[in-house]
């Protein structure tokens, strides 16, 4: 390496220090340190001690945790597909209006919900869905009907959670719509002139366009409820009966409740590994399905 090049590394390490200091101090040392502490009984009130795979095996027969990680699923298994398939319709209605006033007005009302802290969402919506004065229970009652209690129900508890999950689609719907733009006009041209009809041009043309934007969504769609924590927190703590009891409420009970942070460390762990685990498999499975541009 010649002096220059030297002293034009130390120059960039030099700006670029304040930034590895931050990643060193506020990501790789806390991941480390929770590996290290999955495997020991550490406590905030005692020293820890290396107890190797223990709370690994204890989490297998933890009936809470086998709980939270059914909601967990459910919550994705059923949320992410119709959140991801509301932002898309969204995303092509306001496509058909392109350059209207319309789309621009609505495209900011979309996103206003992201711009509202999860916490303040959840306790209006935990006003809005009450059983006894909610506004929604309120209108089915006015149409002679008998309102479910959306959140003391374990029926609805969970149906409940997910329809709060569509306030903030918004930001799946924009990428949705810009990758709409950028589908070529002449491929719907060419598809009309052959006689497809919206079905046939919706699987052939528009689907395989925006692939990559629907994997994008699908996987941090995934990511994002999979962690899912402030809604039901706030709006059901979990119940009733522990319906809406999620993965990461059992870490935050185990580590700030009952202090018990190797066991709360362990959780999140195989929470990082199965989320790690499922975005492999889906890029695997959907390796040969996903289009872009230039291939």
């Amino acid at each position: 390496m010649t002096k220059r090049r030297a002293k034009d590394l130390r120059i960039g390490l030099l700006f670029i220090s304040p930034w590895l200091i931050g990643l060193f101090l506020f990501h790789v040392l806390p991941l480390s340190s929770s590996l290290y502490y999955s495997f020991t009984n550490y406590s905030v009130i005692r020293s820890p001690k290396w107890i190797g795979l223990e709370n690994y095996k204890l989490l297998l027969n933890d009936r809470s945790f086998r709980i939270s990680v059914k909601n967990s699923f459910y919550f994705t298994c059923i949320g992410v597909p119709l959140m991801q398939i509301a932002a898309l319709i969204l995303a092509s209605m306001l496509h058909s209006v392109k350059g209207s006033k319309i789309m621009r007005w609505a495209r900011v009302i979309y996103l206003f919900p992201i711009l509202i802290p999860g916490v303040v969402m959840a306790i209006i919506w935990s006003l809005l869905l009450n059983g006894q004065y909610g506004v929604f229970n309120f209108l089915i009652r006015s149409l002679g009907l008998n309102p479910p209690n959306w959140l003391q129900d374990p029926t609805w508890a969970k149906p409940a959670i997910i329809l709060v999950g569509f306030w903030f689609i918004g930001n799946s719907m924009l990428i949705y719509l810009t990758a709409l733009n950028d589908v070529p006009k002449e491929l719907y041209e060419s598809a009309k002139i052959d006689g497809a009809n919206w079905w046939t041009k919706l699987r052939k043309i528009t689907v395989p366009m925006i692939s990559p934007a629907i994997l994008f969504n699908l996987i941090t769609g995934m990511i994002t409820i999979l962690q899912l924590f402030d809604l039901p927190y706030v709006m059901t703590k979990g119940g009733p009966v522990k319906s809406t009891y999620t993965w990461t409420m059992h870490i935050y009970d185990n580590a700030f409740r009952f202090l018990s942070m190797g066991y709360a460390c362990a959780s999140a762990w195989i929470l990082f590994g199965v989320t790690l685990l499922l975005t492999i498999l889906i890029f695997v499975m959907s390796r040969k399905s996903i289009y872009y541009g230039g291939e």
